[in-house]
């Protein structure tokens, strides 16, 4: 999984929390692929995952760099409020911006990073949500991943979950239609869930990866 959610980390000024990001991007851009970034541990995760070590490897690329040219755009604007998941070269993108000039701006910045092979821009444009409404989608999303990594039917390392005012979205790939059912399902089952939007695809869908 690749996903970075700006909302979970604690409160710092601009400035600090700029530097931070800045330092977090060159460690992981000062190596070839950006990546080796525990390549031990990212190598047991691939064989689990239905993702081939390639494909895992550029995903982390492809997330550094949206997050990367996000913040260069603006610290505020957008790599603060956008939250970014990557699997197979499909980017998805949830969480908020102001405009909808900015909602076009983050889906034409992804979209110059050559290895890109889908954007999913589910941006919500207008006011982000208080303390409480992020919370509350923390909860929904452990909830459901809690739900779908305890169900023996269920690959859950091959889903990806982000929840943004109450709405869940899922990428990743299912092995069977019915696994993809039985996520669904559980997703459904969440408390103060009002939407879900899968973009799970089967383990033989052609718009996978090669």
């Amino acid at each position: 999984m690749i996903s970075v959610s700006k909302k979970t980390l604690p409160y710092m000024s601009p400035i600090t929390a700029m530097l931070c990001g800045v330092i977090l991007v060159f460690q992981c851009a000062c190596t070839p692929v950006g990546t080796a970034i525990g390549a031990s541990a990212r190598a047991g995760i691939a064989l689990a995952e239905e993702r081939p070590i390639n494909t895992l490897i550029n995903d982390t690329a492809i997330m550094v760099e949206v997050n990367t040219r996000l913040l260069s755009a603006s610290f505020e604007e957008l790599f603060w409020t956008v939250n970014t998941i990557v699997f197979e070269g499909r980017v998805l993108l949830t969480g908020w911006v102001a405009t909808n000039a900015l909602r076009d701006q983050a889906n034409e910045i992804v979209w110059t990073i050559d290895s890109v092979r889908e954007v999913l821009n589910e941006l919500n444009v207008g006011e982000g949500g208080n303390i409480a409404d992020t919370a509350r989608d923390k909860l929904i999303t452990a909830s459901l991943r809690s739900k779908i990594l305890g169900d023996q039917k269920v690959a859950g390392i091959n889903y990806k979950i982000n929840t943004h005012n109450r709405v869940i979205y899922l990428i990743g790939v299912a092995r069977t239609q019915d696994e993809r059912n039985l996520v669904i399902a559980h997703a459904r089952e969440v408390r103060y869930v009002r939407e879900l939007v899968n973009y799970v695809l089967l383990i033989e869908d052609p718009r996978r990866a090669e």
